[in-house]
């Protein structure tokens, strides 16, 4: 699961870096400006760089360095709970983008913490 994991944030992450248009008309958003598609690239640059140490720490076998960034990667995907749940609340046209993303980033940060458990 770990490696599935990581190589599926790096795809995200390239996704939201090469075509922000389309991940966030994915995930539900109506209305894109160059604010909304220059804060998706920021995400994916997070989420390459979550992803990329990941895969380094497989790659290497160390189960220090996946716990930790598994930990780090499901802080990230809860955070990412919390914003996209202010969408749902707030009633407006970002409703449906917060329903997709928490669909999204809620399973993501249980299974970062399952690994980060498994890998102790």
């Amino acid at each position: 699961m770990a490696g599935a994991l990581a190589v599926g944030r790096v795809g995200l992450a390239l996704t939201l870096l090469l075509a922000p248009e389309m991940a966030l008309r994915s995930l539900g958003f109506r209305r894109l400006s160059p604010t909304t598609k220059a804060l998706a690239r920021l995400a994916g640059v997070r989420d390459l760089i979550l992803g990329a140490e990941a895969c380094a720490a497989l790659l290497a076998s160390d189960r220090g360095r996946l716990r930790r960034s598994s930990l780090a990667a499901a802080a990230a995907d809860a955070g990412d709970v919390l914003v996209f749940g202010s969408a749902i609340a707030a009633g407006d046209e970002t409703a449906p983008a917060g329903r997709a993303g928490v669909a999204a980033a809620a399973p993501a940060a249980l299974a970062g913490l399952w690994v980060a458990m498994r890998a102790r």
